[in-house]
């Protein structure tokens, strides 16, 4: 058998340009197959978009043993070296790195954010070059500069297992502040860039709430998922988001996330979200996951059951660990209802055809998207609310859907196998012992409304709707230099039928000049002009024309959730077995 390895020195002569400079040297005991074709992935594992990293390749050159060697483009993605016969091809390039996200590669003067899917080029149809082992070299680092990764640190090198291992891999270098901790025998590790920015941060507090909601996922799955995990936190004007990796995490927050409860629960939801997915998505995933093509989209009709899920789970953790209230949980539900609410796509689009179609739909969106489609992530989590509130009623609380997310582990958390296609319905069966398949294809493979007012109230919490205000043309409308410009028209309503179009600039309503202050002011408070017709005049194209259009009462505004004064004793016994014995004092003061 061939031996194999693959070496990365790694290189920022001026930081401040923005350029990572890469060789890359692989290195074998018999002759290389000629040419030999490296190529950079496409898109980064866990963000399912195309995203095309080699567009950020600024050069690139190849010698083989030593001599300068040919090479030549042969893909968007990938290079040919002709080589002679070589068994080492040494393989320099470097890329721009300026855009800071989770999932791509961000240097300037403070740091280097250095992405494996982003950085690292390799055979990538080659499976004995993936299962090579890598090490990785740091040159020419400022001296303030301090390394937190999840990489292996021997002898001067950072290694890898296997090019699958470094493409999942952490790599933060630069000034930031660490915080390591224990939980459950395992040890964390907290870094953040750029803390002072945020006025609100607190380290101490945050490594509290951290343990607290990490302490509830261990609980769940009966220990920690790796002996070590480090979460690494850029905190960055307009940050939000995370990214997993097998034994840590990625995230972005804003300066602002840590001024208010709020934003500070939410980013305990996001830490959670993330650890959570080190059990469900990183070692248990579905089949089409399993083996991972970095070239080409990985589509699954399972992300709700693994990103939605998830994202039911990362606030109910925060719940069950004590950081959010009983009261703050619930409005949280009835935030995300609202959002759900708000998008006529959910009418349009199953939750399984929107997690197939994650690659083209979820991260692409434009001015139709709210009619076209539905996130995975939202409705994912109110439809496992529902299961989870369906399991619990049916079985007086003796079961969960956490049952569910401990089978997906047992069974398929340590193995090559991933979860089948069509493989959910059984699992839940089996873990709750419950025929759940007549709700699973109405609430996966369907479009009609989700019962969610009917499974709170068995759970003694009431909903109630808000009634909209004034008028509404169904029109999303935003500000641009003092101009009313449409960013949406929602299918259906009273723009749609007058022939607005997204791109339009609003002058007038009813014969009053409006802007978007104006505009939106106007049809909250004046509730004369429900119904009617009216004139809308409008720029198109530099050409202003006139519109008829008959504003009509807006949709409900949300839900109010408080405790059902006519609960019985069986429901707030649900009630509480879900949201804790705190649950009890909600009801109570509610």
């Amino acid at each position: 058998m061939t031996a194999r390895s693959i070496h990365y020195a790694l290189r920022a002569r001026r930081p401040e340009d923005h350029r990572v400079e890469v060789t890359a040297t692989f290195t074998a005991d018999a002759p290389l197959p000629e040419p030999f074709v490296v190529a950079l992935p496409t898109w980064t594992p866990g963000s399912y978009l195309i995203r095309e990293h080699a567009r950020h390749v600024l050069s690139l050159s190849a010698r083989a043993e030593g001599d300068a060697a040919g090479v030549i483009k042969v893909a968007k993605n990938a290079w040919a070296v002709a080589h002679g016969g070589a068994r080492e091809v040494e393989v320099t390039y470097a890329l721009y790195a300026h855009d800071l996200s989770v999932r791509t590669n961000h240097l300037d003067d403070s740091h280097a954010w250095l992405v494996g899917a982003a950085t690292y080029m390799a055979p990538l149809d080659d499976p004995a070059w993936r299962a090579a082992p890598c090490a990785v070299t740091l040159e020419g680092r400022p001296a303030s500069w301090r390394v937190a990764t999840t990489l292996l640190a021997d002898g001067g090198a950072l290694r890898a297992e296997s090019y699958d291992a470094l493409v999942d891999a952490i790599l933060e270098v630069g000034e930031h502040e660490r915080h390591q901790f224990a939980v459950g025998g395992a040890r964390y590790d907290l870094v953040v860039w750029g803390a002072e920015l945020a006025p609100g941060w607190d380290s101490e507090r945050a490594v509290g709430d951290i343990t607290r909601a990490l302490k509830v996922e261990h609980a769940m799955y009966g220990g920690p998922p790796a002996e070590r995990y480090l979460i690494a936190l850029h905190v960055a004007p307009g940050g939000r988001g995370g990214l997993e990796h097998r034994d840590g995490c990625a995230l972005q927050a804003s300066p602002e996330t840590f001024d208010a409860d709020d934003g500070w629960n939410d980013f305990i939801a996001l830490v959670a979200h993330e650890h959570l997915h080190a059990w469900h998505v990183k070692r248990a995933r579905p089949a089409s996951l399993v083996q991972l093509d970095y070239q080409r989209e990985n589509p699954t009709r399972l992300l709700w059951l693994f990103e939605g899920a998830t994202s039911y789970y990362d606030w109910l953790v925060t719940r069950r660990a004590g950081v959010a209230t009983v009261g703050e949980y619930l409005r949280h539900v009835a935030h995300e209802w609202r959002r759900l609410d708000d998008t006529p796509g959910r009418r349009a689009l199953s939750l399984e055809a929107a997690s197939f179609d994650a690659w083209t739909r979820l991260y692409r969106p434009d001015e139709n998207t709210a009619n076209a489609g539905v996130s995975y992530y939202l409705k994912g989590e109110l439809v496992t609310l529902l299961l989870d509130l369906e399991i619990r009623a049916r079985t007086a609380g003796a079961r969960s859907f956490d049952d569910v997310m401990r089978l997906v582990w047992r069974r398929y958390g340590q193995s090559d196998e991933g979860v089948p296609e069509a493989g959910a319905e059984a699992l839940i069966a089996e873990a709750v012992e419950l025929d759940l398949s007549r709700e699973v294809q109405a609430w996966t493979r369907g479009t009609d409304e989700l019962p969610i007012a009917a499974a709170l109230r068995r759970f003694a919490v009431m909903a109630t709707p808000r009634e909209g205000r004034g008028a509404t043309l169904g029109a999303r409308v935003r500000g641009d230099d003092g101009r009313a410009v449409v960013v949406a028209v929602y299918a259906g309503g009273p723009a749609d039928r007058a022939g607005l179009a997204p791109g339009d600039e609003v002058i007038a309503l009813d014969g009053r000049r409006v802007d978007e202050v104006t505009l939106g002011s106007r049809l909250r408070k004046q509730r004369s002009l429900l119904g009617r017709p009216v004139e809308l005049l409008i720029a198109r194209r530099e050409r202003v024309r006139a519109l008829t259009v008959t504003p009509e009462a807006p949709a409900r505004e949300g839900f109010d959730l408080d405790p059902d004064r006519d609960a019985t004793s069986e429901a707030r016994a649900l009630l509480r077995g879900w949201l804790g014995d705190e649950a009890d004092a909600w009801w109570s003061r509610g």
